[in-house]
Formats: C-alpha cells, sequence, structure tokens
C-alpha cells in the first residue's frame, strides 16, 4: 500500500506553497507531463520538519514545462540552465520553486560537476543519480496519484531507522563532498551513518589522493556544515577524521570551546573560525579560492602564529599585535595558543579609539603630519594604560606638546 502524505503538506506547508504546486499539477494533467517534489522537502515532510527548499522534478523538458506556468500566469521565471534543462519559477507569495529535468549522468572526473548522458530518463533512473536514501524519495504531484510517496531505495526505512546511508559503493569516489554532507545531516537530524557506508568513507579517507577533487565543492560543504555553529558538528569532523580530506590537522579542540567563543565574539564568518583551526596547508588555502575578505583571515592566522607576542607585553603591545587582524583570525589564535593576550584585546582593548582626528589637530596648530602621527600613537599608548580617559583630556594632552 502506497504512504499517501498529502494531508501532512497541509499541515505543514503554507497556503501559497501549496496553491503553487496544485497550479503545476494541473499545468502536467493538461500538458500530459509526469511531475514529483524531490529530495530534501519529501525528506521533511516525512520528519515532519519545515522544509526551505522545494524542488520539482519533471520527466521531460523541465524548461518547456516552466514556460507552459508562464503562459497560464502562474509564475514567472527568475533563472533558466539550458544544457541541464532546469530552471528557478517564482510564484504568488514569493514561493519560490526549482524544477529539474529528470536525468542520468556520470562522473569523468572524482568530485568534479557530472557529465548529463541523458535528459527526460524515468523518475527510477534520476533517482539513482542522487548521494543518499533520505534524499532520494519523490512524492507524485501527479492527479491520480497526487501525495503518494515514491521510494526504489528504501529511504522511508532509513528513515525511520535514523540512517545515513548511500546508494552504491562508488558514491564517495564519484563525490567526496557527499563525506561532509553525511557529516552535515547527521548532525542536523540526530542520524547515524550505517555500516557500509561508514566502511566506505573511512576507506576513502584513508587511501584514496584528494587533490584532484573540486575544492568548489568541498568549499560550499564546509561553508554550510560549519556555519550550523554547531560543536557536534566539529567534533564529529574530527572524530571521522574528516580534516584528512582537505589535508587538515587535528588541534584538539573541543567544539564547545569554538561555539562560546563564537557566540559571545559574533565574527562575521562563523564557518571560517571552525575552519581555521584545522586548515593550515598553504597550498591547499590557495585551492579554496576564497574571496579576499576569507583570504585575510588566514594570512592573519598565519602572521599572527608566525610572530612573536613576548611574555611580559603591554596593553599597547597587545594592541599594536592584534590590531588590524581579524576578529576570527584573532579568535582562531587564542584556540590554538591559549594565549590570554587575545581575549584581553578582543574584551577591552580593541574598544579603545582615540577620538580626535588629524584634522582637529591640524586645527589646533600642528601641520607636520608625522608629528600628528607620533602624537596620535602617544594618545593612544595613554587611553590604554587608563591616564587618558575622555576626549577633553586629549586636548589638553595636545595642547601641552605646543606649549
Amino acid at each position: 500500500m502506497s504512504l499517501n502524505i498529502e494531508k501532512q503538506m497541509k499541515a505543514q506547508l503554507s497556503d501559497d506553497i501549496l496553491n503553487a504546486l496544485k497550479l503545476c499539477s494541473q499545468t502536467a494533467a493538461e500538458h500530459d507531463f509526469k511531475i514529483y517534489l524531490i529530495g530534501g522537502i519529501v525528506r521533511d515532510l516525512l520528519l515532519k520538519r519545515k522544509s526551505i527548499d522545494i524542488d520539482v522534478t519533471v520527466e521531460g523538458d523541465a524548461v518547456k514545462f516552466c514556460h507552459l506556468l508562464v503562459e497560464k500566469n502562474y509564475c514567472k521565471i527568475l533563472q533558466v540552465q539550458s544544457e541541464l534543462k532546469t530552471a528557478k519559477a517564482v510564484f504568488d507569495g514569493d514561493v519560490e520553486i526549482d524544477f529539474a529535468s529528470t536525468r542520468q549522468e556520470f562522473y569523468p572526473h572524482r568530485g568534479h560537476l557530472p557529465v548529463v548522458v541523458k535528459i527526460g530518463c524515468s523518475l527510477q533512473e534520476d533517482v539513482y543519480r542522487r548521494d543518499f536514501t533520505i534524499n532520494s524519495l519523490a512524492m507524485s504531484l501527479n492527479k491520480q496519484d497526487y501525495g503518494n510517496v515514491i521510494d526504489y531505495v528504501g529511504g522511508i526505512k532509513d528513515l525511520n531507522n535514523k540512517k545515513i546511508r548511500v546508494l552504491h559503493d562508488n558514491s564517495f569516489n564519484e563525490d567526496p563532498s557527499r563525506i561532509l554532507r553525511a557529516l552535515k545531516f547527521a548532525a542536523r537530524f540526530n542520524f547515524h551513518r550505517d555500516a557500509h557506508t561508514k566502511a566506505l568513507q573511512e576507506k576513502y579517507i584513508t587511501t584514496q589522493r584528494h587533490k584532484d577533487i573540486s575544492w568548489t565543492r568541498i568549499k560550499s560543504e564546509l561553508k554550510q556544515c560549519f556555519s550550523l555553529n554547531s560543536a557536534k558538528v566539529y567534533d564529529m569532523f574530527l572524530v571521522n577524521e574528516n580534516y584528512k580530506l582537505i589535508y587538515g590537522r587535528n588541534p584538539e579542540i573541543k567544539g564547545l570551546e569554538i561555539k562560546t567563543l563564537v557566540d559571545k565574539y559574533n565574527p562575521y564568518y562563523v564557518w571560517l573560525v571552525y575552519l581555521g583551526t584545522i586548515l593550515n596547508d598553504a597550498n591547499i588555502i590557495e585551492q579554496f579560492c576564497f574571496t579576499r575578505s576569507e583570504k585575510k583571515i588566514f594570512s592573519d592566522i598565519e602572521y599572527l602564529m608566525n610572530n612573536h607576542l613576548s611574555m611580559m607585553n603591554s596593553n599597547y603591545d597587545i594592541y599594536k599585535f592584534f590590531a588590524k587582524r581579524t576578529t576570527e583570525s584573532i579568535i582562531v589564535y587564542y584556540l590554538l595558543t591559549q594565549r590570554k593576550e587575545a581575549l584581553k584585546y578582543l574584551e577591552n582593548l580593541s574598544l579603545i579609539r582615540v577620538e580626535l582626528n588629524g584634522d582637529e589637530i591640524k586645527a589646533m596648530g600642528i601641520q607636520n603630519g608625522r608629528e600628528i602621527g607620533e602624537i596620535l600613537d602617544e594618545i593612544l599608548k595613554k587611553k590604554l594604560n587608563g591616564t587618558i580617559t575622555k576626549k577633553s583630556e586629549e586636548i589638553e594632552f595636545v595642547k601641552s606638546k605646543i606649549k
């Protein structure tokens, strides 16, 4: 007997989403298309969890199907990928749906984008290209069996058993980023890898050469994993030796320590604090194609780790050592060295500012740029040691210099 989750859809999805899916269903019936909800949204409906992404797979040409929806004024197309025949459309209520044509594909190079060999294949053929059984469930949007769950790979049983299982033994060889995806799902749903999947993952990590993988895809998965700001994800990443996938180190830091600092100091790039404790190979860092801002974090970590901070230092010395370094790099430095000066800077010294500026000092009669810089530096020293605390005292100090 088929499992039907139409009632579950009505309980979990908004009226706008339900209406958009009904319009898709009507159009499919009128034009002889077969369409299905696929992947994460079906998994989340069965788990009774909120789902963000809505993916619909079309047996045939998804772009053509989207244009039929546009002709009926049901939606607007936001984006089209002509080669893969995929499209993104927006319906009333700002409901965005990704449409994909069913397809078969193979991986000519480990971890890189696959090559499509057939578009418009059967749903069953499409399912077998996916990562894990729990993400390979489909739900019919067709009039005759609307709401029926289609499970070719035992995904429902794995959901009930809280199990993460790959579809075939070559899965990690095709796409090593699935190792990180398994970690993400395990943490998010409190699931575990089945014994065979775990063995395949461990075999890949310990025996394969990884430098020919797609670092763009690895970066994307790492970003998603560590952006969760989860101590559990970090600890599992180290225990499962996932760091070997990126030629990283095991710093023997607990995830809770990182999470506590992240929550306290609120860095912009949360995920790079976690990754920064693990990644220390300059050649591999270069492979990731980090943005300029992301690269600065790693160059700041390198600077802090390779330069000397003496054991006897003034507030001014501490300030100068950490000034102009990113919050992320200072947190990582503390985690790797346990130097309390880093926390002193973040908590207190970084908040101290000279309130006077160069133009104001010029207006007071000092014109030489070098002299102005020296005066500002002297004021900073006095503010850091507490002998100057407010702007009026800064002004008096400058006046004393003029006299």
